[in-house]
């Protein structure tokens, strides 16, 4: 064989070797991907407050996928693809479960309620305090006398059964009251006050020709019924000295301050007679105080203006009591000693006519210094 027949058997025989059993090799599939997926639910910390419909505060918040790993289902370990691990977060945004858009209600504003006063709330609306002038002397006030009769008169009406000769002699009974009135009215009489009185001895104001002045001690009830109306028929007035404190307590036989505020409306004048009606000389200061500024200051509420004027409890008074009365702002008192002229040097003890209950026209007149015979 030449050389060109051997080559060419080698070659064959190279061919034929190729061509016999091959090793069977495994075919790879399509390889499946395992996931695992978990859903987790936890407690939200954020507070639900701004939607009260949510049943509770429990949100679902994350839900995480994981590739764990990545193999042949042909159970041929030496093929194993080398373990691939993929992770795909999915973030959920943490929401209350109600998803509608909370209404937030509008705040508003208190509103702020008057402050009270720590008394008793009135009924009525409490008037304004005036203040009323002081009066200023003129150079001849220190030599001025006047007459001018200031009648004290206590109960006008109806003597009562039993009634004891204290409670007669301090009673004017309703028809002799009026019949004292068409005298003095037909006399030329005509009502003033005591401020009247005060201004004519300080700057010499004019008076009328027969000045009179009408008081009436401890604001007895029965002055509203028989004594108000019957002067006001004539054109007279007067001024009430009234016991402050059994008023306020409603003692059914004095004022009620209704029918005060009215008198005081009509042109009457209210002054304080104390609060309880206790005698004030020789006693001590603490009593004479509450006597007097505590009468003072609840006339003083009641009729919007500061009283002047003070009336002794029984006519009692000493050095302590005028000292007080004018260092609270009082002008001037009465007593229950007789007299018809005054003067300004005596303000504090300025004197009065008693009428008494058993007393005629006669007898009236005179107290008053009329010359005639009734």
């Amino acid at each position: 064989m030449n050389n060109l027949t051997v080559f060419l058997a080698i070659i064959l025989g190279l061919a034929i070797s190729g061509c016999g059993a091959q090793i069977e090799q495994p075919i790879l599939e399509e390889p499946q991907v395992v996931v695992s997926l978990t859903a987790t639910s936890i407690t939200s910390t954020v507070t639900n407050n701004l939607v009260s419909a949510s049943p509770s505060e429990m949100h679902i918040v994350t839900l995480t996928t994981a590739v764990t790993s990545v193999q042949s289902t042909t159970g041929n370990t030496s093929a194993v693809i080398p373990t691939a691990t993929v992770l795909a977060p999915y973030l959920v945004t943490a929401l209350p479960l109600p998803t509608q858009v909370p209404t937030q209600t509008p705040t508003q504003t208190p509103t702020q309620s008057p402050t009270q006063s720590p008394t008793q709330v009135p009924t009525r609306m409490i008037p304004m305090v005036t203040p009323t002038l002081w009066p200023t002397p003129d150079a001849e006030a220190s030599g001025r006398v006047v007459r001018v009769p200031i009648l004290m008169y206590h109960y006008v009406e109806p003597l009562p059964e039993n009634a004891d000769e204290l409670r007669v002699g301090l009673t004017v009974q309703p028809g002799i009251f009026r019949q004292q009135l068409a005298f003095l009215h037909a006399r030329g009489y005509r009502s003033v006050s005591l401020y009247d009185l005060l201004y004519h001895l300080v700057h010499g104001k004019t008076l009328p020709e027969k000045p009179l002045i009408f008081t009436f001690d401890d604001g007895y009830r029965g002055l509203y019924k028989h004594a108000f109306p019957h002067m006001q028929a004539f054109g007279f007035s007067g001024t009430v000295f009234l016991v402050t404190g059994l008023m306020d307590d409603g003692h059914e036989a004095y004022l009620t301050w209704e029918m005060a505020r009215e008198m005081d409306l009509a042109g009457w004048k209210l002054e304080p007679h104390s609060k309880t009606h206790v005698q004030l000389s020789d006693r001590p200061f603490e009593l004479v105080e509450y006597q007097v500024l505590g009468s003072m200051q609840t006339l003083q509420a009641h009729i919007g203006r500061q009283p002047r004027f003070f009336s002794y409890p029984s006519g009692r008074y000493d050095q302590q009591v005028i000292d007080y009365l004018t260092a609270v702002g009082f002008w001037g008192a009465v007593t229950t000693e007789y007299g018809l002229d005054h003067d300004l040097v005596n303000e504090f003890t300025w004197k009065r006519v008693r009428v008494p209950g058993r007393g005629s026209v006669s007898d009236l007149s005179k107290y008053l210094g009329e010359d005639i015979s009734y």
